[in-house]
Formats: C-alpha cells, structure tokens, sequence
C-alpha cells in the first residue's frame, strides 16, 4: 500500500510525504526534499512497530537542520578537499559550504536540498524519483539525470538503487545518511548497539576531518569491527582519532564483504546492510548536539548511527583510491539492500 500527503514547501514548491506499507506491516516514508527518508517502522521481539531512524514532524525542521537527517547525498558524499574537482586535466571550483574552504556532501545545492519528481510502482511497493542536475546549478561539470528507487520488499528489505548519467564526464558518489536507531522511537541511545562488518583496512583523519591516503589497517585498532562488539567500546576509546571525530567514529573503511551487521539486544532488532559500494563511512553522531527535537525525543549526542555506503571520500586528491568519474555515456548504477528482522 502507498499513501501520500502535504508535508510543507520549499520556495512554494509543496512537498509531499509519500509512505510504503508491506504485507507484515512494516512501513518506510520518504519525502521529495532530498529524497529524505522520514520514518522507518519495524517491529520489536514484542511485536511493537516503532521508528528506527532519527526523524522530524515537517519539511521544515528538516530544511532548518544542517545534519543532513535520512537525506539522499550527491553528487558527491563525504568531503572534497578545497572543492575542488579535477577530470582530465581540467580543474572545476565549486561553492564551498564547510568552513568556507571545502565541499561537504555536494555542497549547498545537493541532492538533499532538491525537490525531486516522482512516481510509483506498480510491483510490491516501489517509489522510483528523479532530479536533473545541471552544472551551471551545483558547479559539477556535465547535466546530471539522476534516478534514485526506493523499494520495500515483503521481506522487510528496503532498496536503495541509484542509477546516473551524464553528457560530460564528472563526479558521482551517492549515499543515504540515515541516523539508525534500533531501540525504537529514539528510547536510547545507539551506545549498546552491536555492529560487525569485515574490513581491513580504514582511513584515518586530519585535524579538518579530510580523509588521509594512506590505508590503515584496523587489526590491534580500536576500529576493529570484524567481530560484532558494541558501539560503546569504541566511544569510551582514548585513541586520538576517536578523539578527533568528538568522541566517536566519523571514518571511511573499505568493505571486504560488502556486508554489515546492527544490532540492538533490548528491542531484538537486527539491520543487515548489503551493498556493491567498496566503503562505508561510520559516524556515530557524536556532533548530533541538543537545542531541537526529533519526533518522541530531545536530540542529543550518540542518538544515531549513520552508515554511508559509498566510495572513498576525497578521492579526488588519492588517486590510489577506487575512481569516482562516471564518463559520459556510461551509466552509474549502485545498489544497497537493508533488511530488518528480529531475534
């Protein structure tokens, strides 16, 4: 079943809240600003359907937050050193929009703070959106037709397909910045979550939080995540980078499996992420901060876990890293499944 209703304006655009419900009850709602994922409704052990990820009432509250809540990212995720942007030989300067120097996320004029059309499907519960994006708008070279499908399954999947191309070649990196909660409607905070996923090797960052080049490997780190073992273990950690990101996670690490696990004990729910992306960025939300409210609870640090699939950010200065050029003629094509389930 899909509804659809008014959920505010941007500029006098209206936006609309458009929600999916599977056959077990589970319900996922996204919205046309930035393609946000606005709530997430999966069931506890008990049986008891609450939201999973961090959320707001309006489109509003979403527009007034810079955090980039539930939002789709391009067309860059994660930061540019010095926005800058340099394909064959040629260098584009784009607005920056962090600390007047760098692009973060795609900058002021990403995906997140598009309008974007829609359509639904026909099968299961399908919303397929679409966004062009034009270079003279966001400063990346090339006209940009984006598509990004969200499709709930009967088995409580949720699919993220992203498909992209372009008439010049140009820079494409897209993600989902969704702060996870699986206690349910934000009761705790995400410190006794368990997470595992396999990888070898991370990234660590400077004092600007870009990423360095070289490859770090996480064995005898705090940032060994192989075995499943608590959010907290690693939030209480002295090491300087833990340090570096307030107290938590904010790093790239490459994926050997492309598969991770979330879990929370309480509730019994289970997040098992799979993607073709070669990275994930953790982020822990330890600069969530306080002063506003998301739905059923006061914001406050470690409240969500982000886990952006992607390629390596800053790509553009490491060219060791997995390239980020999608040519014109060819055809970005990613995709994530996220299943939700009980124990």
């Amino acid at each position: 079943m899909i509804t659809v209703q008014p959920f505010g304006s941007l500029n006098g655009v209206p936006i609309e809240e458009i929600t999916m419900t599977n056959n077990k009850g589970m319900s996922i709602s996204s919205c046309t600003l930035g393609c946000i994922i606005t709530e997430i409704m999966t069931e506890d052990r008990e049986g008891n359907f609450e939201n999973v990820v961090c959320s707001f009432d309006s489109a509003n509250e979403y527009q007034s937050n810079p955090q980039y809540f539930g939002a789709a990212i391009g067309r860059f995720a994660g930061r540019l050193e010095n926005a800058l942007v340099e394909i064959d030989g040629v260098v584009h300067s784009i607005e920056p929009n962090e600390g007047g120097k760098h692009l973060l996320h795609g900058g002021n004029k990403g995906f997140h703070n598009q309008i974007w059309r829609y359509e639904t499907g026909s099968t299961e519960q399908g919303l397929f959106t679409k966004y062009l994006s034009t270079g003279t708008q966001d400063g990346f070279p090339g006209t940009l037709t984006m598509t990004i499908n969200y499709i709930l399954t009967n088995d409580n999947e949720l699919i993220i397909e992203y498909n992209g191309e372009s008439d010049k070649n140009t820079l494409l990196n897209c993600t989902n910045h969704s702060y996870f909660n699986l206690s349910g409607n934000l009761q705790r905070t995400i410190h006794d979550h368990e997470l595992q996923f396999c990888s070898k090797h991370m990234l660590y960052l400077d004092e600007e939080g870009l990423p360095l080049g070289e490859l770090v490997k996480v064995v005898g780190t705090p940032f060994d995540f192989n075995t499943k073992r608590t959010l907290n273990s690693i939030i209480g950690s002295r090491h300087s980078q833990v340090s570096l990101a307030n107290g938590g996670i904010d790093h790239p690490f490459l994926l050997e499996s492309g598969v991770i696990h979330l879990s929370e004990e309480q509730s019994g729910r289970q997040l098992t992420i799979k993607t073709d992306d070669p990275a994930v960025v953790i982020y822990t939300g330890s600069k969530i901060g306080n002063g506003f409210s998301f739905k059923k609870a006061q914001a406050q640090n470690y409240l969500g876990l982000c886990l952006e699939v992607q390629n390596l950010p800053n790509s553009m200065k490491y060219r060791h890293f997995p390239s980020s050029i999608l040519r014109k003629g060819e055809r970005y094509y990613k995709k994530t499944t996220y299943k939700f389930s009980v124990e």
